[in-house]
């Protein structure tokens, strides 16, 4: 008797403990056929994919739109950046679990300026790639932030960014006559020579040989044919290219890794005067898979290209065509060797990323009057080069619907928006002026006496306590520590600036509320973010550009031992800078994130389609901790227990 009573009891427990939600639900089909493709376009804005989308400008995504379901807005986690951001979308889980609570952190237990970089770095909790596999899945990452093989956690198939061994470079190129080369070829009048020199980082530099043949039987003298050699012995190894058209030169570096470049001649002469050549830096890829895939792809694709070169542009050595050309390579590339692996390797899933909207949100986001520089004219040509960059993401979108098979299921989705900034904060400054950073004699920060610092990444700061045992060289006893924290929280709550452009800003914000109603209706978030920012910049007459001051480990989300003790978040039109000697200046970039994520335009894009979602439908708003728990329901796998998102349910069948 007892011992039916003992299981009679052990089958109602079990039953009362998966009925109350205590365990991970079960799959609801665990041979699922169904596939997932994520894209994340990097710095995406919800409310400015759907004003494209209105415009005609992107039937791509209209196209998944009409044939899935697209969210109201997406809200990510804080802070909006690059590396937390893609975190939370590839594991479900926010900062204080994947460990990446910014861009850029400090380590505890090292000297306080010693900061690690996100994307070379180890997620904490497994990212989907890592628990798919697990769960018996094949899967395949292309440069998505999170990725990277070196830190150990791949798929089945891996592909990420690797060494820039030399920046970019505008090389003037001198010629004499020479007859030293081999297998030369057909020419019509004597050979040209020329060479520059590589200098790399990391690796041996290398001196590459340019070669000038006229090729042309005119009876002219005409040099527009130019070969690229390290050995001045022309085979298949060398790069041979006609005018001013681009060509590429692989350039094999320490431990035969394959990189190299892409150049192009700029300036032609016939009798070979003033001759310059622009070339991309010399970049590599990491990367990983069984038996030789590593090699199909350098085989069949070539190096990882260089993603963009702003400096180029600014220095005026390339033009804005040139400038697109470089990053559309860059895009087609992480795109063609995506569709690649999903045709021949067939993935059960399938995460790949594009970084340009980000890219030229950053340089070129010129829409508030107060930001350096504005102009009515020059808002409207930089508006249309961000633009192009959503045009760009269009058709990546294209490309992949058309590989898209019948249990495919397609996500697009970004990690953060992008804000307009005015003016760039210095916290260091702050603190310095405070009396708790301190500088040495040469005017270089002293890590022995310094009581705090602060590692700054686009909207977002975090302020290290230099707390004695936690810190090598800590300068703050324990005892001190609480007095301490509370004389930076008040430092940055009590900081004020003093307005400027109040009637300008005051037709800008009315203008841009109005031209949100057409494409988003009435808006009521941006209205009333609107709102409170005009009556602190009109009624009070001050702004607080340190908007949140955040203490971490009082926040679940943020209580991570890589978060510094205190987490700044810039306020709206402002970015966070590393100076330590003024505390506002002019912003450098014009596009920031990284803020308070409920601001409208930091909000991100989410739509999917498939057959298992509804189509022509929007959906309520979703967090970016949501995607992770609905791609393993897509693939009819069990949700890890650290996920802290929700299945999507609204719009899936």
């Amino acid at each position: 008797m007892y011992s039916k009573l003992c299981k009679l009891s052990f089958l109602l427990f079990i039953g009362f403990f998966l009925c109350s939600g205590l365990v991970s639900a079960a799959p609801k089909n665990t041979t699922s056929s169904d596939k997932v493709v994520l894209i994340s376009f990097d710095g995406m804005r919800n409310d400015l994919t759907r004003k494209y989308v209105e415009e005609g400008s992107l039937p791509s995504i209209k196209k998944v739109m009409d044939n899935g379901i697209i969210a109201e807005s997406s809200r990510t986690i804080t802070p909006s950046l690059t590396a937390p951001s893609h975190a939370a979308i590839a594991t479900g889980a926010t900062p204080s679990k994947t460990g990446f609570v910014s861009n850029e952190w400090h380590e505890p237990e090292t000297k306080l300026l010693n900061t690690d970089d996100a994307f070379q770095k180890r997620l904490q909790v497994n990212p989907l790639w890592v628990e798919a596999k697990k769960q018996g899945k094949t899967t395949a990452t292309v440069a998505f932030a999170g990725a990277n093989p070196k830190a150990g956690q791949q798929g089945d198939y891996s592909v990420y960014y690797g060494e820039t061994w030399s920046p970019s470079k505008l090389e003037k190129l001198s010629f004499k006559e020479t007859d030293g080369w081999k297998n030369p070829g057909t020419h019509f009048g004597p050979l040209f020579e020329a060479s520059f020199e590589v200098q790399m980082e990391k690796a041996k530099n290398q001196t590459i040989y340019v070669l000038a043949v006229d090729s042309t039987n005119d009876g002219k003298r005409n040099y527009k044919e130019f070969i690229l050699s390290r050995d001045k012995r022309i085979d298949d190894h060398d790069a041979v290219v006609v005018g001013g058209k681009w060509a590429s030169l692989p350039l094999p570096v320490k431990d035969g890794v394959p990189a190299g470049f892409w150049f192009k001649f700029k300036q032609l002469s016939d009798d070979l005067n003033g001759v310059t050549m622009y070339r991309t830096a010399v970049t590599s890829g990491v990367i990983a898979g069984p038996g030789s895939f590593a090699k199909n792809i350098t085989d069949s694709f070539g190096f990882f290209p260089v993603q963009d070169d702003s400096e180029a542009f600014n220095k005026g050595w390339i033009t804005r065509k040139e400038y697109e050309q470089i990053s559309t390579r860059f895009v087609n590339w992480v795109t063609d060797v995506s569709l690649y692996i999903k045709e021949t390797y067939k993935p059960d899933l399938l995460m790949f990323y594009a970084p340009q909207i980000d890219h030229e949100e950053h340089q070129f986001l010129l829409t508030d009057p107060r930001q350096p520089g504005y102009t009515k004219e020059k808002s409207q040509e930089y508006m249309g080069y961000i633009k192009w960059s959503y045009k760009l993401a269009d058709h990546v979108v294209g490309r992949t619907l058309e590989s898209l098979n019948s249990r495919d299921h397609l996500f697009i989705v970004s990690d953060h928006g992008m804000e307009p900034a005015h003016s760039t904060i210095h916290p260091n400054h702050l603190l310095k002026k405070a009396g708790l950073l301190k500088l040495d004699q040469n005017g270089k920060i002293d890590m022995k006496k310094s009581k705090a610092y602060a590692v700054t990444s686009s909207g977002a700061a975090h302020v290290y306590i230099n707390v004695e045992e936690r810190e090598k060289g800590g300068a703050v006893p324990r005892n001190d520590y609480n007095e301490v924290e509370k004389k930076i929280i008040k430092l940055f709550r009590s900081y004020q600036v003093k307005p400027t452009g109040k009637v300008s800003y005051l037709k800008h914000t009315i203008r841009e509320t109005a031209e949100s109603i057409p494409g988003q209706g009435f808006n009521f978030p941006l209205y009333k973010e609107n709102a409170v920012n005009l009556y602190n910049y009109l009624i009070l007459d001050k702004v607080h550009p340190y908007d949140k001051v955040i203490v971490t480990k009082k926040i679940d989300s943020l209580d991570n031992k890589h978060s510094g003790d205190i987490l700044l978040l810039a306020g709206s039109g402002f970015v966070m800078g590393k100076d330590h000697e003024q505390a506002v200046s002019p912003a450098q970039e014009l596009g920031c994130h990284g803020g308070d994520p409920d601001r409208d335009k930091l909000k991100p894009v989410f739509l999917a389609m498939g057959e298992q979602f509804d189509k022509n439908k929007t959906i309520d708003p979703i967090s970016n901790l949501d995607i992770a728990p609905t791609v393993y329901s897509i693939l009819g796998l069990e949700t890890p227990s650290f996920v802290e998102g929700e299945k999507i349910r609204e719009g899936i069948k």
